[in-house]
């Protein structure tokens, strides 16, 4: 046998064929409703429509006009990728801007504790500022870890600001928004028809199958007309029409630890003052959310529904928040967990239709966000999708279960003895990941930080701080820092903290004046 003819060089008949049978993508088609296909439309059309035609088959809405959507800092970049001048929006949709999340009641012990979008303190001397903190408290140093955060002391006097350079040189900080779900979804539409998305209206659909590969080669609409693509976008919501109902991928339960599986949405009066932060609060059989924006308040309580009827519920929001609420209260069921693939065959679930989270820590949105921006950097060149497919289908699965891991810890944390549901969660087994990282820090005072976290080790100490667990020992090479010195440097922080939040408007000067920051 020649060189040329050796059995590794020999060709692969299936890699021939699939090659053969290639095509480039061509049509787009995203199925769905509401943010998770409209903000399909506006990134893909965006990224990609110089090489492909966008269609969305639109299903009826699931929102109500209580829905609020709460974001993560990071949707700002998409917007301004989409370019949305996020003042404008805000504007539009009455929606405010969010500087970190308070929780409330997740220790009979502790206070309440804010999750910053946002640093805490400085390196000092080339050592972590947590760690330098975590010297000074065990010394007797009695002020906590979220008063070196610029975020919080601003969110707590209800100030608002931009960061810029200037704030930066106390760290990083950023912001998220609160955005009125209705009209955010109907502003997204109007940008994405205006850049040449096409859009049908269907009240059901039924998806074609090819008999052979499985692929869906088109969905069939509620009039009989058929949708047909390369290529196609479920966000159908937690019905996963496409992904989970046609082409019948599983789906991986998260009940074993994020246990609340019902839950109501109400919208409240306004509050008098709009504080730029939402709110936790744990109850005894669930927990209530809180999200502001300029005129009403979204509460969304999530509890075990085997413990406690939705009137109760309701009943228990407005008595806790003192809240006249509206008529709009609607109930649904929560099963957290995520799909076992998120892009089988030519479809790819976007939003609920990949992944259901808990409402804590605000985690819709990002999800879309994490879904497309990862679907863009691995868009296929053709109808193969091979290794792209295997590649976005491990990075989402790890993106997922990181940002899973985040919520479980509050649970897992929580100090509400002698209530039966919060002893039942602290006492609960963890994934492997979560159980090595507080493990870790609570011998150690060092956080473990794996691939495709969204949460920073910052976000990590703020919550486990906040919750009450603080590590056996600190970096021993912060003994060499003089204590004086970092006396010193500790009141100096909180004196600048001081000073900067002074000089800071009102939340509500920011929304009334219309200021953004820009992206580059």
């Amino acid at each position: 046998m020649s060189p040329e003819m050796t059995p590794d060089l020999m060709p692969d008949p299936i890699h021939d064929l699939i090659h053969d049978l290639a095509q480039p993508i061509r049509k787009l088609v995203i199925v769905g409703r509401d943010a998770a296909a409209w903000l399909a439309a506006n990134a893909l059309v965006r990224a990609l429509g110089h090489a492909l035609t966008v269609e969305v088959v639109e299903l009826p809405s699931l929102l109500r006009p209580s829905d609020v959507y709460a974001s993560q800092p990071a949707l700002s970049s998409l917007h301004g990728m989409l370019g949305l001048r996020e003042s404008d929006l805000l504007s539009a949709v009455r929606g405010v801007y969010s500087l970190g999340q308070s929780f409330a009641n997740f220790s009979r012990s502790r206070p309440a504790f804010f999750h910053p979008y946002g640093v805490h303190g400085a390196m000092i001397n080339g050592r972590a500022f947590a760690q330098v903190w975590l010297k000074a408290r065990q010394g007797g140093m009695r002020v906590d870890f979220e008063d070196f955060s610029l975020n919080t002391a601003a969110a707590k006097q209800g100030r608002f600001f931009l960061p810029n350079s200037h704030t930066d040189n106390l760290g990083p900080c950023d912001f998220a928004t609160h955005l009125k779900a209705v009209p955010y979804v109907q502003a997204l539409k109007r940008v994405a028809l205006s850049l040449g998305v096409s859009v049908r209206p269907a009240r059901h659909i039924e998806a074609r199958i090819d008999p052979v590969s499985g692929d869906v080669t088109a969905v069939v609409l509620s009039d009989g007309s058929e949708a047909v693509g390369d290529l196609f976008i479920d966000a159908t919501g937690t019905a996963s029409l496409l992904l989970g109902e046609a082409r019948k991928v599983g789906f991986d339960s998260w009940q074993p630890w994020l246990r609340f599986d019902r839950t109501v949405t109400v919208s409240a009066d306004a509050l008098a003052v709009i504080p730029a932060y939402s709110q936790v609060r744990a109850l005894e059989q669930g927990c209530l959310h809180l999200a502001p924006v300029r005129d009403a308040t979204s509460l969304t309580f999530a509890f075990a529904g085997g413990l406690m009827t939705d009137d109760d519920a309701l009943q228990t929001a407005a008595i806790v928040t003192g809240l006249r609420l509206r008529q709009d209260a609607v109930a649904d069921d929560l099963h957290c967990g995520r799909r076992q693939a998120v892009w089988d065959g030519n479809v790819i679930a976007l939003g609920e239709a990949a992944a259901v989270f808990d409402p804590i820590d605000n985690l819709g949105l990002h999800a879309v966000h994490q879904g497309l921006a990862n679907l863009i950097s691995l868009f296929p060149l053709d109808t193969t999708q091979v290794p792209e497919r295997a590649e976005y289908n491990r990075r989402m699965a790890s993106h997922f279960d990181r940002l899973r891991d985040f919520q479980i810890a509050h649970y897992k944390l929580n100090q509400n003895t002698d209530m039966e549901v919060w002893d039942a969660l602290r006492t609960m087994p963890v994934p492997d990941e979560l159980a090595y990282k507080i493990e870790l820090f609570r011998t150690r005072g060092i956080i473990a930080q794996y691939d495709d976290e969204t949460f920073e080790t910052d976000n990590w100490l703020s919550i486990f701080f906040g919750h009450g667990l603080m590590p056996d020992s600190y970096d021993p090479l912060v003994d060499a820092l003089p204590e004086d010195q970092l006396i010193q440097t500790f009141q100096r922080m909180l004196g600048v903290i001081k000073t900067e939040v002074a000089a800071m408007k009102p939340h509500a000067a920011y929304l009334e004046a219309g200021k953004t920051r820009t992206h580059a």
